[in-house]
């Protein structure tokens, strides 16, 4: 399955790269459905934070493995190495970064295949989760670039979070 989106941030390409890439270990700051993220691991790659994420999410924990960080090319890709179910074969995201004038289009490209026969009857409303799971992830990404802020949906996460945690 492949899902792609875009969207346009008010922001110079340099400031969206800092969130994205060089502080790709803390997606967690603004990206619902992660209660908690980490960059671990030396790198592997020239100029990327880490050779892994962790990640904390709703539904378990996942391990991505930085597959791509070009930071001359704004362009960072990843997969999750551990922690989907086991009728996910691969699961890759690919971001991008292009100059919009004074703004930044952001493209992602999202690419998960399936195996065996749960795969083949779980793949179709998996498309349907994770498309959802990119928009929000995009309208997240957008309110925090441009605003500094989380989005009403992640402040109610994480504002759910403190309150389980007290």
């Amino acid at each position: 399955m492949n899902i792609k989106k875009e969207i346009i941030v008010h922001k110079p390409i340099t400031q969206v790269w800092e969130v994205l890439g060089n502080q790709y270990g803390d997606a967690y700051k603004w990206a619902s459905g992660l209660d908690h993220s980490e960059a671990v691991g030396l790198p592997k790659l020239e100029g990327a934070p880490c050779s892994q994420r962790s990640c904390q999410t709703s539904f378990g924990k996942i391990t991505e493995a930085v597959r791509t960080y070009d930071e001359a090319q704004y362009e960072l890709e990843y997969e999750v190495v551990k922690g989907f179910p086991g009728f996910i074969d691969t699961a890759i995201n690919n971001w991008q970064l292009k100059p919009a004038g004074k703004s930044t289009k952001v493209l992602i490209n999202f690419n998960m295949t399936t195996k065996g026969f749960l795969g083949l009857f779980m793949g179709p409303l998996m498309k349907m989760q994770m498309n959802k799971v990119i928009t929000n992830v995009l309208d997240d990404f957008k309110q925090y670039v441009e605003t500094g802020q989380q989005s009403t949906r992640k402040a109610k996460e994480t504002a759910k979070l403190l309150k389980k945690a007290a």
